[in-house]
């Protein structure tokens, strides 16, 4: 299986500053390199990885244009994996404008993801009508918006992607759904809950033709098994058409539960029912279709 990674991140603490990092335990809190990634791929199990996204680190806010300059290297080193890059942005600004003119112009830019899940981040900030002129902004300037929000709050990014049909918006994670809730085999009363609103938000976001989402973000706390990972897998190609999934890993922000290799052959195991073509669009056509990979 030839695969498209959508969602690597890589970071270097010696020169770079990740605020949200200083809550983290020593998995995360580490320097993580390309080559780290590429290391922890086994091409013996059955897979092929070509290409990856290089998504922004959610660094310090002074730091945005070094980041960006340093993504815009990884793309064009040809001893990354990286096709592509989703920069940081902020899409509450008015200023937005200003700072994407800066940017677009580079090729190896394909999207903006502004980090909505944080505690700095108030409840419902996508819904001004600032944060939705920028995200037709990015439509208009053929970028995507990398949506990355509270799972609470999917009813609001089906408001966005309403409101801004000519943009692409890709879903972080499934909605950041919690493992442990959805992959329970025998969830009580409040469980259920949870997991038909997730299920419903979904199901609302896959019927806009606008909306795609990233297969990823799975980091169960409890005990896991293939099986219950499947539970959170089934409901998003339950709710999304086959050509608007894509296969991520979220490396390495995943070794707080599993290794890259074994997410990888964790999904091969689960998407085994699907036919041929379905499976090439999720590993790695819509992808390159996604983000305009060569």
């Amino acid at each position: 299986m030839n695969i498209v990674d959508t969602h690597v991140h890589v970071w270097d603490l010696g020169h770079e500053h990740l605020p949200w990092l200083d809550g983290e335990g020593p998995v995360l809190k580490r320097n993580w390199s390309p080559r780290d990634y590429m290391r922890e791929l086994r091409h013996d199990h059955g897979y092929k990885v070509e290409q990856a996204i290089y998504i922004e680190v959610d660094r310090a806010h002074e730091e945005r244009p070094a980041e960006n300059h340093k993504a815009i290297k990884l793309v064009d080193a040809a001893e990354t994996p990286f096709a592509g890059a989703c920069i940081a942005g902020t899409l509450t600004s008015p200023d937005f404008s200003r700072y994407i003119e800066e940017w677009d112009q580079w090729t190896q830019i394909k999207g903006v993801r502004q980090v909505l899940h944080v505690p700095s981040s108030p409840p419902h900030a996508c819904l001004t009508e600032t944060f939705m002129k920028n995200v037709r902004l990015l439509g208009q300037k053929e970028l995507v918006y990398e949506a990355c929000l509270r799972c609470e709050e999917l009813a609001d990014l089906v408001m966005v992607a309403k409101e801004c049909p000519g943009t692409t918006i890709v879903l972080d994670h499934m909605g950041i759904v919690d493992a442990d809730i959805v992959g329970v085999e025998h969830p009580v009363a409040e469980e259920l809950t949870y997991r038909e609103a997730w299920r419903h938000n979904m199901r609302e976001l896959g019927a806009l033709p606008n909306v795609v989402c990233k297969i990823s973000g799975l980091n169960p706390q409890r005990e896991w098994s293939t099986d219950s990972l499947a539970r959170a897998v089934d409901v998003a190609l339950e709710s999304f058409p086959a050509d608007r999934v894509m296969f991520a890993s979220n490396f390495p922000v995943l070794h707080v539960s599993m290794s890259l290799d074994t997410w990888i052959t964790s999904m091969l195991t689960i998407t085994e029912g699907l036919d041929s073509k379905d499976k090439n669009a999720l590993f790695s056509g819509n992808a390159r279709r996604v983000y305009k990979l060569k």
